[in-house]
């Protein structure tokens, strides 16, 4: 891998490439970018921190010579600036592609989202690496996401002599996460349900995402792959393993009622009403392809991974 940039490498599947990275002879140094340090030394580790929208951010993938870029930096707690969200999402991944052309990388990998399917009525039972994003227009994360898989769509043809490898992970989570997925589950007093809608969710954890991204890394792949659990688990499910009551809300209060809250910024919302289109509608992935090219294949089940997330939670809760 040589010399190899990362932004977002403070983040926890940053930190988890960094840990891989150190102990592998063929990584000669790493270029770290990020708004915060990291949460430990790392002997390979040239840190800077910086913004991903910085106009010097290819000069300095030049004097440094990274010959691969891995892009993770994005902002995947929803904030009200939504305009501010989108320039760091998509005004971000625009300058590191331009960056990574400019220090000619040889090597890209981009995190995205299984969220960039978007969650739709009519998705199919399984959305397979070759299903294109789709955005629904309602919730910045998962729009953001889209619009960044269309640049890299056009960066692909522009540059068909960089290889590039975009990792869609499900929903993360491992003992180094707290987002507002997580909170959403382990903080409100009950989970929430549209209706009668019970869709198949996914979970991966942290280590097996890292994993994803890792061999795509080191086997210079090109093309789609997917991060995702063993199997599925729905939110009747979640409710079970995390022993809160499951509360079925009518679209036609859940969806103003959640935008008002939002909007109030009220403690326990972290998000408008476009997050429930992800717990009333399928947006599954297959994994086939990514463990078929990359003989990479998750460690832990869906279920697996919401037990580990509410007993971090419990134990953190008790530690206190």
């Amino acid at each position: 891998m040589g010399i190899v940039a990362v932004t977002g490498s403070s983040g926890y599947i940053g930190t988890r490439l960094l840990q891989r990275m150190e102990e592998d002879p063929s990584v000669e140094r790493v270029v770290g970018i990020d708004l915060k340090p990291p949460s430990r030394p790392f002997s390979k580790l040239e840190f800077h921190r910086m913004d991903v929208r910085d106009p010097g951010l290819a000069d300095l993938f030049r004097r440094s010579r990274a010959d691969t870029v891995v892009h993770l930096a994005f902002v995947l707690n929803p904030i009200h600036d939504t305009a501010l969200m989108h320039d760091i999402d998509v005004g971000g991944a625009r300058n590191v592609l331009a960056a990574a052309a400019a220090c000619g990388a040889e090597q890209l990998v981009v995190a995205s989202s299984s969220s960039a399917f978007g969650a739709f009525p009519d998705n199919p039972p399984f959305l397979t690496e070759e299903h294109p994003p789709r955005r629904r227009g309602n919730f910045t994360y998962a729009d953001d996401k889209c619009e960044v898989e269309w640049l890299l769509g056009d960066f692909m043809r522009e540059h068909p002599e960089v290889r590039v490898a975009v990792v869609r992970p499900c929903i993360v989570y491992g003992p180094n996460v707290d987002n507002y997925l997580s909170r959403f589950i382990l903080r409100l007093p009950f989970l929430p349900a549209i209706s009668r809608c019970r869709p198949d969710m996914q979970f991966v954890h942290e280590d097996d995402a890292a994993a994803v991204f890792l061999e795509a890394l080191r086997r210079g792949a090109h093309g789609f792959f997917h991060a995702c659990g063993e199997g599925t688990v729905n939110v009747e499910e979640i409710a079970d393993i995390a022993g809160k009551r499951l509360l079925p809300l009518p679209a036609r209060l859940a969806y103003p009622a959640v935008d008002l809250l939002w909007k109030m910024r009220f403690p326990l919302i972290e998000g408008p009403s476009g997050m429930l289109d992800f717990i009333r509608y399928r947006w599954v992935i297959s994994d086939e392809i990514t463990r078929r090219e990359l003989g990479v294949s998750p460690r832990y089940t869906s279920s697996e991974v919401v037990r580990i997330m509410v007993e971090t939670h419990r134990k953190s809760k008790r530690a206190r």
